[in-house]
């Protein structure tokens, strides 16, 4: 059995990776998958209109360090919780809902596990969206593991 368990790091996270695998038949291989977006350094000066000069390249690399460094922390995180199986550990960069079920098609897994909610007031409403999101638009079963328990 192949398991996907998204995480951004979060304490909701990884207890819902924590509550989530313990529902399942002792997996083979579990996946950790966390997705971080491009860096806003990254982008800068790609607007439209009049928004300014363009970030020189040792921002734009010290801003991607951070995010990188950042994301593999959640991983190695998430990573403690796992007691079962291979883990592996991706990082990914995009929109978190559509990459995590890309990840899942392309790995074939036989589940994903997913909180319901993330750090932060806008991003729990966001990742609130991305749970929906992959539920709705992948193939496997997901569990989603509410923090309101």
């Amino acid at each position: 059995m192949r398991i996907l368990v998204a995480t951004d790091g979060s304490d909701q996270a990884i207890e819902a990776a924590r509550r989530g695998l313990k529902l399942l038949t002792t997996p083979d291989v579990v996946t950790i998958v966390c997705v971080v977006p491009e860096p806003a350094e990254a982008r800068a000066g790609m607007e439209s209109g009049f928004a300014g000069g363009m970030a020189s390249d040792d921002v734009v690399d010290a801003a991607w360090s951070e995010t990188r460094a950042e994301g593999q922390n959640a991983l190695d995180q998430t990573a403690e919780v796992v007691t079962a199986g291979q883990v592996e550990r991706r990082l990914e960069v995009g929109d978190p809902g559509p990459v995590i079920v890309r990840v899942a098609n392309e790995l074939s897994v036989d589940a994903i596990v997913i909180g319901s909610r993330g750090r932060g007031a806008i991003k729990r409403a966001l990742l609130g969206s991305v749970s929906t999101h992959v539920a709705n638009n992948t193939e496997c079963p997901v569990i989603v593991i509410s923090d309101n328990d």
